[in-house]
């Protein structure tokens, strides 16, 4: 198994990921209403591949779990009282992490978190910022088991959800 960013080639695998995962758990109690096509984008997927921000961890040649990590985040996130504030490159976000469906429980999604904390420690980040959905009760418990601290619940809009509550998430990197 090994965790690394995707390359142009890895996209149709990573897409083919995401939308199944889409199809399987959208009647499931924590879907984070997700649609295919929409979010994640097949533009938002190739640039954060063309940006190396897309990880990718595989397993037997075979795409297991992603996610995005970038600088960008909703412009919300500049009311949120966070322990770390973000100056613009100091903060990394973690967007779209998404897990096989076939792959669910095997401990794939921590192996890929975990990598991205390192990464992110090593580039001199100060923190990780995130929001989960305020239905998606599996990815609260995901992310709190990894030591991410709930920081606060805010109302953001999203396109692809409209105005939702959201659980927002901190992890910091040094203190």
């Amino acid at each position: 198994m090994r965790c690394k960013f995707a390359n142009i080639e890895d996209f149709d695998e990573i897409q083919k990921l995401y939308w199944n995962l889409i199809e399987q758990s959208k009647d499931e109690p924590s879907f984070p209403g997700w649609k295919k096509g929409v979010h994640p984008s097949p533009d938002m997927l190739m640039e954060s591949i063309k940006q190396k921000q897309m990880y990718i961890l595989k397993a037997n040649e075979v795409i297991k779990a992603c996610a995005i990590c970038n600088h960008l985040s909703n412009e919300e996130y500049a009311n949120v009282s966070w322990r770390i504030k973000d100056t613009g490159q100091n903060v990394c976000i973690i967007h779209a992490l998404a897990v096989g469906y076939d792959y669910r429980g095997q401990g794939l999604g921590k192996i890929l978190v975990n990598h991205i904390i390192s990464d992110a420690k090593e580039s001199g980040s100060e923190a990780i910022h995130l929001d989960v959905i305020d239905n998606n009760v599996a990815a609260e418990a995901f992310y709190k088991g990894l030591g991410f601290q709930y920081i606060s619940t805010e109302n953001i809009f999203y396109e692809v959800v409209g105005h939702r509550n959201f659980k927002m998430y901190e992890y910091i990197l040094r203190e």
